[in-house]
């Protein structure tokens, strides 16, 4: 019996034989970020909305698992500052062809699939994504967006968010803290 090459393509990455082990910038196992994602996470975050307005707080849970050990699937759950229920999914995975981390967020407040690709630093502790998204407040025009997930410990982890200005300087406007729940 004789197979196309396809066909044997689809088997290896079935089997899981079409993924190497290596990771990007010295760090052993790319995987190994993405487990110290996994958990339940009470999420305390402080959003700018626009210029010249104030803070907001927001509050919410996160629950994030691997799938399939290849990817992390994170589910966060809260409340606009007006009540409104939110819920945003982020996947991230580790591209072994383009030895680059990778991922996706969508949320029930926007109409945008922010589609992300970055790397780890050397630590193997800090995770930079960059992203190409709609300008807050104007979505008729896109900026580039970068967000930074820093595992500080086994029970904390923050997630800056910011976007690039038109000074060419990058702007944090969102930041949250995380604690492990579970």
């Amino acid at each position: 019996m004789v197979f196309g090459k396809a066909a044997v393509g689809s088997a290896l990455v079935m089997l899981g034989a079409a993924w190497p082990t290596g990771g990007p910038s010295g760090v052993e196992d790319p995987t190994a970020f993405l487990e110290k994602l996994v958990g339940e996470w009470s999420v305390v975050a402080e959003a700018t909305l626009g210029p010249g307005q104030e803070p907001v707080q927001l509050e919410s849970v996160e629950v994030a698992r691997l799938l399939g050990q290849r990817w992390l699937v994170a589910e966060n759950v809260g409340s606009t500052p007006g009540g409104r229920p939110v819920t945003s999914i982020l996947t991230l995975g580790y591209d072994s062809f383009h030895e680059r981390f990778v991922g996706t967020y969508i949320s029930s407040m926007q109409t945008h699939l922010w589609s992300y690709s970055g790397q780890l630093d050397d630590t193997g502790t800090i995770l930079t994504l960059e992203t190409e998204g709609p300008i807050l407040g104007d979505p008729t025009k896109v900026t580039s967006y970068r967000e930074v997930i820093e595992v500080v410990s086994a029970d904390r982890k923050v997630m800056r968010s910011m976007i690039l200005g038109p000074d060419g300087e990058w702007f944090e406007f969102a930041r949250a803290e995380y604690r492990r729940t579970d």
